[in-house]
């Protein structure tokens, strides 16, 4: 501890050594810049001070109500960096100190992670950290029962981030909407308007910037869903041109389908695998109605006249008849094909009754209808994907 306190300087009772004490004392609290574990008792309105408590040393200036942080002091990696400006890279959870007001927390270890918060009583109003989840989970855990967003924890997925704020009452994040929890990045909403919104883009397939969508990104590389360019179908992401860019999924015109994930209704999917459309196999029976009881009918009629004529009685017919009237001549024995007498013009009744039957049926024909696919009733929205 370099402050020092010796009140007044009084000529009278003070001189020589003791005097000598009191200046070199001061001097080492000058040159310190009043280094120590809280502000300086002698404190007036303009002093700097450093709270070297913590690493980094916390460099304050009293206004003459409060200290105000202006920057951080590493005496382990000697250098200075304002407030709102330091980084850090990590890789087996943290705690976010007083001291890392405005730091960036860079998660990149190969497990999920857990950032904690130092109690709120130890913050000031304004304080503020970065979290980036790069390709982990991560849970941010204020400190006993306080609160975040009204929540005693916030988890984030894998390629996400959050600003997490004090505002000297309680800690939130610009993840908060109004007490709900945040949306996912990577998550996929639907939305009756032809413009996403905020913080989402449509999911039309696009080629998107690494950098620029850096979040959304680093959802696509753990979400087990990636496939190279040449490979990509319209559920996957790709990894595009495998430096700068990536394709996000293609959710255009088509139906969802929870996976099945052994299941076993929807057998021998893969997440993001697109189905063909179908209609299960079935079969149709159709007849017509039974054409009444058992039943026969009666018919009569008259056939035509066939006019004047004769008929020919064949094979030899015994000649018992007057052989000279059919031209044969006297003692005639038999006659060959003899015709009989003309009858002139007449017609025949024709009647009778037809065999009785116990019904029928028709063959059907069952023609096709409907369209090119087969769909409920539908809404069309908008697909979007957040970033």
């Amino acid at each position: 501890m370099t402050q020092s306190n010796f009140g007044t300087i009084v000529a009278t009772t003070k001189s020589g050594a003791g005097l000598a004490s009191d200046l070199n004392a001061w001097r080492d609290a000058v040159h310190s810049n009043h280094k120590g574990p809280a502000v300086p008792t002698y404190k007036v309105a303009g002093l700097q001070w450093i709270n070297d408590v913590n690493v980094p040393w916390e460099d304050y200036v009293w206004d003459g109500v409060v200290s105000t942080l202006r920057g951080f002091i590493d005496p382990v990696a000697h250098r200075y960096s304002s407030a709102g400006n330091f980084a850090k890279s990590v890789t087996a959870g943290a705690v976010a100190h007083l001291s890392d007001w405005g730091t960036l927390f860079n998660l990149a270890g190969a497990a999920a992670q857990t950032v904690a918060i130092d109690p709120i009583s130890s913050l000031l109003p304004g304080w503020w950290v970065r979290v980036v989840a790069r390709n982990v989970a991560a849970t941010i855990n204020p400190f006993g029962a306080e609160l975040i967003d009204g929540a005693t924890v916030k988890t984030m997925s894998a390629g996400s981030s959050c600003t997490i704020f004090y505002d000297g009452a309680q800690l939130y994040t610009d993840q908060n909407s109004g007490g709900l929890s945040d949306f996912p990045v990577g998550g996929v909403v639907y939305v009756p308007a032809v413009n996403p919104p905020a913080g989402f883009i449509r999911l039309n397939g696009g080629l998107l910037d690494r950098t620029f969508y850096s979040g959304l990104w680093g959802f696509a590389q753990v979400s087990g869903n990636m496939v190279t360019e040449s490979a990509w179908t319209e559920g996957k992401f790709s990894s595009g041109d495998g430096l700068n860019t990536f394709r996000v999924p293609d959710g255009r015109g088509r139906f969802i389908r929870a996976w099945d994930n052994s299941h076993n209704i929807d057998v021998g999917r893969t997440i993001g695998s697109l189905q063909d459309d179908d209609f299960q196999s079935h079969g149709h029976t159709a007849s017509s109605a039974i054409g009444g009881s058992a039943h026969s009918h009666t018919f009569s009629d008259t056939s035509n006249s066939a006019g004047s004529h004769a008929h020919t009685v064949p094979g030899r017919v015994p000649n018992l008849i007057d052989t000279y009237a059919f031209g044969l001549g006297q003692g005639a024995g038999y006659a060959t094909n003899p015709p009989t007498s003309a009858a002139g013009a007449h017609t025949h009744a024709i009647g009778g009754t037809t065999s009785s039957h116990t019904g029928h049926t028709h063959p059907i024909t069952v023609t096709a209808a409907g369209g090119t696919e087969t769909r409920p009733k539908n809404v069309a929205l908008l697909a979007c994907i957040k970033y």
